[in-house]
């Protein structure tokens, strides 16, 4: 997210600041002890909400880059955290389940802002809650959950005025339009355009993707962005077509900044320790392009404000040698991987076996031997990695002890991120049916080991 020419991201447990003029970090705001899934910034700009799997929201001035305060009620990992466009409130979404009158249910609490006190609590949704967002006028709070459900809460009686369901599985982004009478939500089978009055479904597209990620709508409520595979489209609200295409691996979030002038995304490294990559584009008028796709992509790409952000120290998979792996998974994902992929979340409890995250938007499908057609989409010949895991693996600078399940690294790997991944070993799903075949484990390591004798390694 961005703001008066700084932008913030996530980078596992820290919060990196950049100067986007001198494209260097002004500051690293510390104070989570486990990996942070949200961030929200408040309307005036001075205040930064950020929700952990430490159990904590954390309060930020972005003035003096200090920690405020933290937040917190009972032991719940936080997944969400929205401001009022008001400022006086702060909304939050966990994952855990607790005893109502109604039955097990997930909670979200409201915070006053001012007074740091807890003062609502919505319950309703029965999986965890990954998404939140207020109206523009702060009255209708939407959240969006993993039990396939969007739900609109009216914020000063707390009650639950609709539930919108039509989403194939769960819910990974909310958002209301400018002008408040529509929410669009993204997620399982693709984008769609609820009316806020009514809770009707309005329209669906890119259904033809299995799960978009993540969604950002401009302050104009012109724009429409969100995730495809290793890009994001940018269609037009109003003509409602696609007017742009934009190169961008794994994107997990996306924001406008408040005076629409830049869109950032941030990709799935930022779940890692000293990692997180993100692009910035500058936005501009932009003519309807129906048929525009990643050749024309300059056309809102200019004056190649979309540079990645790196800083000296952080390890950055994408400078790896990957084009062949990207090939791979474009095959993949158009022949089976969306099955594949399902089986072995399930399998392995909707978790990474190696890092143990579980936010499924960061999760991919990782082949142990490489694809060769649909028959090696085999639930034993994949394990569900966290994406940029899935990059060292694919690469063979990270593999698995066939006999003891011991992760292992290549000693380019240490004195990084990745180094304490050596001293793990991987979490087997409790069906023996679909542990990972020995076999292919075997042939994995083998070209792990083959590869640190020759000296034929990928440049970093």
């Amino acid at each position: 997210m961005t703001t008066s020419g700084m932008l913030a991201n996530v980078s596992g447990s820290q919060i990196l600041f950049w100067n986007l003029k001198t494209r260097e970090i002004d500051a690293v705001l510390e104070g989570h002890t486990d990996i942070i899934c949200s961030l929200s910034l408040s309307s005036d700009g001075q205040t930064l909400a950020s929700g952990s799997l430490d159990k904590t929201i954390g309060l930020w001035s972005l003035e003096t880059k200090d920690l405020i305060c933290t937040l917190a009620k009972r032991k719940d990992p936080i997944y969400s955290v929205a401001f009022s466009p008001d400022g006086k409130l702060l909304a939050s979404g966990g994952e855990n389940k607790y005893k109502t009158a109604s039955g097990q249910k997930t909670t979200i609490y409201l915070w006053n802002i001012n007074r740091k006190e807890l003062i609502q609590t919505f319950l309703g949704h029965n999986l965890r809650v990954n998404t939140l967002a207020f109206s523009p006028d702060s009255q209708t709070l939407a959240s969006g959950s993993n039990d396939a459900t969007i739900r609109l809460w009216d914020v000063d009686s707390g009650r639950e005025l609709h539930i919108l369901e039509g989403h194939s599985s769960n819910i990974s982004t909310v958002a209301f339009t400018p002008d408040a009478n529509s929410l669009i939500s993204s997620g399982g089978g693709g984008v769609k355009i609820w009316n806020v009055q009514t809770g009707e479904l309005q329209q669906t597209f890119a259904e033809e993707f299995e799960y978009v990620k993540c969604l950002a709508v401009d302050p104009t409520g012109q724009f429409l962005a969100f995730s495809v595979h290793d890009g994001i489209e940018i269609w037009n609200l109003k003509d409602r077509e696609k007017v742009q295409y934009l190169n961008f691996k794994w994107p997990v979030s996306m924001n406008f900044s408040f005076d629409g002038k830049l869109l950032a995304s941030g990709d799935a490294t930022a779940f890692a320790e000293g990692s997180g990559s993100v692009k910035v584009w500058r936005v501009q008028e932009l003519e309807s392009m129906p048929n525009s796709t990643a050749e024309n992509s300059d056309r809102f790409e200019l004056d190649a404000e979309h540079q990645k952000i790196e800083s000296e120290g952080y390890f950055d998979p994408a400078t790896l040698e990957d084009a062949k792996r990207r090939i791979i998974r474009s095959i993949v994902q158009r022949q089976g991987q969306a099955e594949f992929r399902h089986k072995l979340l399930n399998s392995y409890g909707n978790r990474c076996p190696i890092t143990d995250c579980d936010v499924d938007s960061a999760i991919e499908a990782a082949h142990i031997s490489p694809y060769e057609g649909t028959e090696t989409n085999h639930p034993t010949n994949g394990l569900p990695l966290r994406a940029d895991i899935h990059t060292l693996f694919d690469l063979h600078l990270l593999s698995i002890q066939p006999d003891t399940y011991d992760v292992v690294i290549a000693p380019e790997l240490t004195g990084t991120c990745y180094q304490n991944l050596a001293s793990r070993k991987l979490t087997l799903p409790q069906d023996q049916k679909a542990a990972p075949s020995q076999k292919a484990l075997n042939k994995h390591h083998e070209t792990f080991i083959k590869k640190r004798k020759s000296g034929h390694l990928p440049a970093s």
